[in-house]
């Protein structure tokens, strides 16, 4: 973070990897949608919703990719992922999109 820039000012499309924030218990539709702005980070969405996006998250912080840009993950998944993986991968993509459980 560039040094006169507050939390309030954190550019979009920035990931958010790990904070050590408290947050309170966040329902999934509202993790959902703190996660795909940038608000909370992958692990603070792990510990709101359990591990049932796991596969999805580790893929996109391997290839970088920010949960914003559903269009570019899709994409990713389809060049990247292996044939076995792209099922799981868009699967979870859509649920978080729809802001529902795994399932």
């Amino acid at each position: 973070m560039k040094e006169g820039m507050g939390l309030g000012d954190i550019a979009p499309g920035l990931i958010v990897r790990h904070t050590n924030r408290r947050l309170g218990k966040l329902d999934a539709c509202e993790a959902s949608e703190r996660l795909i702005s940038g608000r909370i980070s992958f692990s603070e969405f792990v510990d709101q919703v359990g591990e049932e996006y796991r596969e999805l998250l580790d893929f996109m912080m391997d290839n970088d990719l920010h949960p914003g840009r559903p269009e570019e993950v899709l994409f990713c998944i389809e060049c990247h992922a292996g044939l076995c993986d792209r099922t799981l991968l868009r699967s979870q993509l859509e649920c978080l999109y729809r802001r529902e459980k795994v399932g």
